[in-house]
C-alpha cells in the first residue's frame, strides 16, 4: 500500500510540473504529507494487533500479596506468571510470610494475603477485626504419609493399612500411633532399625508439621484432646530431630531411602511438585514410593483474602480453570473450585486418588496453641 501511494504521488507531480501548475503542485505535496501520516498510523495500528479501537494487550497491574511458603514454586513458575499477565493483566509482587506470621503482618499497601491454612485466616480476622475483604478457597491438599513397599506390606498385615486397588488407606491410625514403643523389627520387618514412628516436619515451623500435630491429636481423642497432651508429647519425643521444612524432610526421605526414613508425614502436593521438578527420580517414585492416605485426614487449605480491588481481580484470576489445572498438574494443589476434577494420572499407581473422601477437623485454635507449646518444650529439652 505504501509503495502504491508513493508511485501515484510521483506520477501526479511529474504531470503537474509538465503543465506548469505550481499551485496545484504545492497542494499535492501537502496531500502527500497527509497520506504519509495516515499510512504511518495505519502501519503502527496493524503491528499493535488490530484496529485502533482494541488495545494491543491488557494494562498490567502489580498486585502486592503476602503468601505462605508452600506456594513459592507456583508463584515463580513462568507459565503461571504468563497466564496472569496475558489473560488477566496481573503481575504478582509477593512477600513470603511463614506460618502465622502472615496473620500478624502489617497489611498497609497489601492487596491480599494467601495463607496455607484456614486457621491462619481465622487468626488474621482476629488480629485485624476492622479489615474488609473478600475471600475464596483457592486450593487444598491433604496430609498423607509416605513409605516404601516392604513397610506398607507390613502395615497391611498388621491391619493398619488397607489396599483398595491402587489406594493405600490408613484405616487404623490410632493403633499405629500406639505402637510407638515397639520397633519395626518386632513386626518382622527384617533389618529395619528404629521405633515405629511417623517422622513429621516441625509443627512450630511448618504448615505440614502443624497439621500433622493436629491430626495426631484428633485421632487420639477428638472429644478430650487436653487429656492426651502428654501422650502427644511422648510421640514427638520419639522422633528424630524435626526438620523445619517439609521440603527438606521429603528430600531426605527420597534420597536416603527406606532404612533412614521408613515412614514420614507431609502434604500430598509435596510428591507431585518433586516429581516434576526432579525427573531423575521419577522412576524411583513410580516403582518404590507408596502414598498412604489416613482415614480420616486433615486438609491444608489455601484461602485467598482480597483486601483491595486489585486483590479481588487476583482472586478471580486464581479461580480460573487454566490456573487451577496448572496448580494441580505441576504442583499438586487440589482445586478449591467446585466442578474442577483432579486426575492423578500416572501417579495413581503409587496411591494418589481423584478424591479425598474421609476428613476430620483440626482441634480449635486454642487447643492447637497448647499442642504447639508443649512440642516446643520438647525441642528445648532436646537442645
Amino acid at each position: 500500500m505504501g509503495l502504491y501511494v508513493l508511485v501515484l504521488c510521483g506520477l501526479l507531480i511529474v504531470l503537474v510540473s509538465v503543465i506548469k501548475q505550481w499551485k496545484l503542485l504545492l497542494l499535492l505535496v501537502l496531500l502527500f504529507a497527509a497520506s504519509a501520516a495516515v499510512l504511518l498510523w495505519y502501519s503502527m495500528s496493524e503491528k499493535g494487533g488490530g484496529s485502533g479501537n482494541i488495545p494491543a494487550e491488557k494494562e498490567i497491574e502489580s498486585v502486592h500479596i503476602l503468601y505462605g511458603t508452600e506456594k513459592k514454586g507456583l508463584l515463580k513458575d513462568p507459565e503461571f506468571q504468563e497466564i496472569l499477565r496475558k489473560k488477566h493483566g496481573i503481575v504478582i509482587k509477593g512477600t513470603k510470610a511463614d506460618g502465622f506470621e502472615i496473620s500478624e503482618s502489617d497489611i498497609q499497601g497489601i492487596d491480599g494475603i494467601w495463607p496455607s491454612t484456614d486457621i491462619a485466616a481465622l487468626f488474621f480476622k482476629k488480629q485485624h477485626p476492622d479489615a474488609q475483604y473478600k475471600t475464596g478457597n483457592i486450593f487444598h491438599t491433604p496430609v498423607v504419609f509416605y513409605s516404601w513397599p516392604e513397610v506398607t506390606d507390613t502395615l497391611i498385615r498388621q491391619g493398619i493399612v488397607e489396599k483398595r486397588k491402587n489406594l493405600y488407606a490408613v484405616t487404623n491410625m490410632k493403633k499405629l500411633l500406639e505402637m510407638g514403643n515397639r520397633t519395626w523389627e518386632s513386626l518382622r520387618l527384617s533389618g529395619q532399625n528404629g521405633l515405629i514412628i511417623i517422622q513429621s516436619p516441625d509443627p512450630g515451623k511448618s504448615n505440614a508439621g502443624f497439621l500433622m500435630a493436629g491430626l495426631t491429636a484428633a485421632v487420639l481423642n477428638n472429644e478430650n484432646i487436653e487429656g492426651h497432651l502428654s501422650e502427644i508429647q511422648k510421640i514427638y519425643k520419639r522422633m528424630k530431630p524435626l526438620e523445619p521444612s517439609p521440603d527438606t524432610l521429603f528430600n531426605r526421605y527420597i534420597k536416603q531411602g527406606r532404612w533412614a526414613f521408613p515412614l514420614i508425614s507431609a502434604c500430598e502436593n509435596q510428591i507431585i511438585e518433586f516429581y516434576h521438578a526432579f525427573p531423575n527420580y521419577q522412576n524411583k517414585i513410580r516403582t518404590q514410593v507408596r502414598v498412604l492416605i489416613p482415614e480420616p485426614t486433615v486438609l491444608s487449605e489455601h484461602p485467598f483474602l482480597a483486601l483491595t480491588k486489585k486483590g479481588e481481580s487476583l482472586l478471580t484470576a486464581l479461580q480460573s480453570p487454566d490456573i487451577q489445572k496448572l496448580a494441580w498438574q505441576r504442583f499438586g494443589f487440589r482445586s478449591g473450585v467446585e466442578g474442577i476434577d483432579n486426575d492423578p494420572g500416572e501417579l495413581e499407581k503409587i496411591g494418589l486418588t481423584g478424591q479425598i473422601r474421609s476428613l476430620i477437623s483440626l482441634p480449635s485454635p486454642q487447643v492447637m496453641d497448647e499442642i504447639i507449646a508443649i512440642l516446643e518444650k520438647n525441642d528445648e529439652n532436646k537442645e
